[in-house]
C-alpha cells in the first residue's frame, strides 16, 4: 500500500505538469497531451495492482472468523460509495481547477501514507491466528506502539510493521513461561469461545482503519 500511494502520487505529480502544459497551444501540445494519456494509464495500473485489491482482501485478514464475512462486506459497501463519490465529482472538480484535480489527488496520497505506516500492521506471512495474537497484546493504534507491547510481552513475532519471513509456519510457545498460543488439544467449543472473546478485546479503532481503508473515513 505504501509503494502503491508513492508510485500514484508521482504519477499524478507528472501527470499534472504535463496537464498544464497541455493546454498551453504551441508544437509540443499534443506531446504533453499524450504524455498526460499515458501516466492516466500507468496511475490505472498502479491502482489496480496496489489499493484496489486492499478493501477486498485487507478487512478478511485481520477480521476473526467470526464476523470476517460482515466485516469484508461494509469493507466493500464503504469502497463502492467512495468510488461513486469519486466518479460523481471528478467531472466538477477538472471543470473548476483543471490539472490542479491530479495535483489535488496527488497531495492526497501523500497525506495517506502516514497513516497506512502507522495504523495498517502488516499482515504478509502471518496466519489468521497470528492476527489475533496483534490485537490481544498490542494495546495500540499505533503498529510501533504495539510492536514494543507485543515484544515487551515475549512474543517471538513481534515487527508488526515488516513482513513476516517463513511462510505459514505456526510458532507453538510465543510467550515467556511456555504459555501456548496454538490450539492443540483443544475442543471446537473452546476455540469458538476465545475467537468471540478475542473480538471483543479488539479496539474499536479496528472499524475505523476498515472504514478509512474503504473509503468511508
Amino acid at each position: 500500500m505504501v509503494w502503491g500511494a508513492v508510485g500514484m502520487a508521482l504519477e499524478l505529480l507528472i501527470a499534472g505538469i504535463l496537464d498544464k502544459y497541455a493546454q498551453i497551444k504551441g508544437p509540443h501540445q499534443r506531446s504533453f497531451g499524450a504524455g498526460v494519456a499515458t501516466l492516466t494509464f500507468l496511475y490505472t495500473a498502479t491502482f489496480g495492482a496496489t489499493w484496489l485489491t486492499t478493501p477486498w482482501l485487507y478487512p478478511t485478514e485481520i477480521f476473526p472468523l467470526n464476523v470476517r464475512a460482515k466485516g469484508g462486506a461494509w469493507s466493500v459497501v464503504g469502497w463502492s460509495i467512495g468510488n461513486g463519490i469519486i466518479t460523481m465529482i471528478t467531472p466538477f472538480l477538472f471543470q473548476a481547477i483543471s490539472y490542479g484535480t491530479l495535483l489535488l489527488l496527488f497531495g492526497l496520497n501523500i497525506f495517506c501514507i502516514p497513516f497506512v505506516i502507522l495504523m495498517y500492521p502488516e499482515t504478509a506471512g502471518r496466519s489468521l491466528e497470528q492476527m489475533d495474537t496483534f490485537f490481544e497484546h498490542g494495546g495500540s493504534w499505533n503498529v510501533f506502539k504495539a510492536s514494543r507491547n507485543i515484544r515487551e510481552e515475549g512474543i517471538e513475532d513481534w515487527r508488526w510493521m515488516k513482513k513476516m519471513h517463513g511462510g505459514e509456519e505456526q510458532q507453538e510457545e510465543v510467550e515467556k513461561g511456555g504459555r501456548m498460543m496454538s490450539g492443540a488439544g483443544r475442543s471446537p467449543e473452546e476455540d469458538e469461545k476465545d475467537e468471540r472473546m478475542s473480538w471483543r478485546k479488539r479496539p474499536g479503532y479496528t472499524f475505523r482503519r476498515m472504514g478509512s481503508n474503504a473509503g468511508i473515513m
